[in-house]
């Protein structure tokens, strides 16, 4: 018997103002003709945004009176639940999240077994706003986090700023999340092929690792190794960590090589963690980068030493 098709999802978030909404309408019309279900969440009994989305879908459901990567995560595994058991399943799931949420901790909801046997969690993309993205990036936390989690990010109303501006945009963004799709809209266009696209690169150089001792306060450290890996334990020890220091380590992504001699991505958003085999199968130096706050040499290591033979170097940059 062939396992069910999976419900690919979707997590659309940005801070409050930068067009979330109007990304994700642009992404229902080139969706037209499959079937697609949206949630919206948002603070306070009325979501307003629910009467903006527009396009084709099946249903969509509130979620109010709170953020879903918090005290809401209940309601969105029974509405999960709800939709898994429809009697024609959609084939596309479209989060929009509140504008201070964590699409960190939204991601780990779907690490659940029960959850990821039926949804695929395939993006997130975070949307900024270009005229106002550099004034709240250090006096909101969740700017950053938000940035941090994305595999796509969405410069949005790019044409209202100079071109300086833009690439201080650029530069903040590469900053703090170097392996995420920076990708320039007008109007909140977005293109739906880029969603199928991988992100994560085989190799990260000084060039694409950033200095991250700003304002900001984020780090990024760099570990390259050209032992192997037991994935089990590296999953156990990621795992466990993530939980202990969620507040410091944002993000982990990269490219192991395993005891078995295949080549593994890893990727963390929060306190998610999914290891896959990689479609490129080409030996590589292991590197794993580590995004996160008040990041230090000890916990990094007291992470991977058990689920490698050896530690060869870690370079923080």
């Amino acid at each position: 018997m062939e396992n069910p098709k999976k419900i690919n999802v979707y997590i659309l978030t940005g801070f409050l103002g930068s067009g979330k909404t109007t990304v994700l309408n642009n992404l229902l019309s080139q969706f037209a003709n499959e079937k697609n279900v949206v949630i919206e969440n948002e603070f306070g009994k009325i979501n307003i945004d629910a009467t903006l989305v527009n396009g084709t879908f099946e249903s969509v459901y509130e979620l109010t009176n709170g953020c879903i990567c918090c005290s809401m995560n209940n309601q969105l595994l029974e509405t999960l639940t709800r939709i898994h058991t429809l009697e024609t399943p959609p084939d596309n799931l479209f989060i929009e999240t509140t504008g201070i949420a964590d699409a960190g901790e939204i991601a780990a909801n779907f690490t659940a077994l029960f959850v990821a046997e039926a949804f695929d969690l395939k993006k997130i993309i975070t949307v900024v706003d270009a005229e106002n993205v550099l004034f709240y990036k250090d006096s909101n936390a969740e700017v950053q986090k938000q940035i941090v989690a994305a595999d796509v990010v969405v410069i949005n109303k790019f044409e209202l700023i100079t071109t300086e501006i833009l690439m201080n945009i650029k530069d903040f963004i590469q900053s703090i999340n170097p392996y995420s799709n920076i990708i320039l809209s007008k109007d909140g266009w977005l293109d739906r092929m880029i969603l199928a696209t991988e992100n994560c690169q085989k190799t990260f150089t000084p060039s694409t690792i950033y200095k991250s001792e700003s304002t900001h306060k984020i780090k990024t450290m760099l570990f390259e190794t050209d032992d192997v890996f037991d994935v089990q334990k590296l999953k156990y020890e990621l795992f466990r960590h993530l939980y202990l220091y969620y507040h410091q380590i944002y993000r982990i992504k990269g490219y192991v090589l395993t005891k078995e001699n295949q080549v593994v991505l890893v990727q963390t958003v929060g306190k998610s963690v999914v290891i896959e085999l990689a479609t490129n199968q080409d030996k590589i130096k292991g590197q794993l980068v580590f995004i996160g706050k008040e990041l230090e040499l000890k916990t990094i290591e007291r992470i991977l030493k058990p689920a490698v033979a050896k530690i060869d170097k870690l370079q923080l940059v």
